[in-house]
């Protein structure tokens, strides 16, 4: 299996990861967007990935690119996935959300709300497969960006899903990230923009499932 090839994380590997998180999107458009107040903003992202990470860690693989942790890709397995078990996760999670109001303000959270379904995969909904994975983030210490990993871990998983017979599936919210992602082979799907506040999500599918080619080949 191509995911061999691939360190999987521990629990001890996984403590500091909503600090490393935090610390590679502080600048992301859509945490930027979200979380807009500079002085709150660190502290902020810690806490969402915290209760994010531990949300979906039932349904998903942690995998590096080595023990050193360089790169560090988190992939849901939709074989993994139960339903109701999910929302009650998700349910739990929206309400320690309850933690922005002070930091972020009723105005700003209120934003933070209208804006959600740009953290969110609904999209999926209208692609429905029987088994996939989703890309659901990838990030490399700054100080390693530039050599490749990131896209080589991706090739394995797309590996992976020619070996399965299963879609891919990711988004991007910035544009060079979405072409990056077709040029290892990806499909846009779809364009999700929210023009208020100027946030972009790209749909995308790197296709195997083999039943499932012809819907996107007649949207080629």
């Amino acid at each position: 299996m191509a995911l061999e090839n691939l360190y999987q994380c521990t629990m001890k590997d996984l403590t500091d990861l909503p600090q490393r998180m935090a610390e590679a999107f502080q600048d992301h458009p859509l945490f930027f967007i979200a979380f807009p107040k500079a002085e709150t903003r660190h502290e902020c992202l810690v806490y969402f990935f915290e209760q994010y990470l531990s949300a979906i860690a039932p349904d998903s693989m942690f995998l590096a690119d080595s023990e050193e942790l360089n790169t560090i890709m988190i992939v849901c397995d939709s074989r993994r996935y139960e339903h109701r078990q999910y929302l009650r996760r998700l349910a739990k999670m929206n309400l320690k959300f309850l933690y922005f109001i002070p930091r972020l303000g009723i105005r700003h959270c209120i934003s933070l709300i209208r804006n959600w379904d740009m953290f969110s995969s609904r999209w999926l909904k209208d692609f429905e497969r029987d088994k996939f994975f989703h890309l659901d983030g990838i990030f490399t210490r700054k100080e390693m960006r530039g050599q490749g990993k990131g896209e080589a871990m991706i090739r394995e998983l797309l590996d992976e899903g020619e070996i399965m017979d299963m879609d891919i599936s990711a988004e991007a919210h910035e544009k060079r990230t979405a072409l990056w992602l077709e040029k290892m082979g990806f499909v846009l799907m779809n364009t999700i923009v929210d023009e208020e506040s100027d946030l972009y999500q790209y749909c995308l599918i790197a296709r195997h499932h083999k039943e499932q080619k012809s819907w996107i080949q007649s949207i080629e």
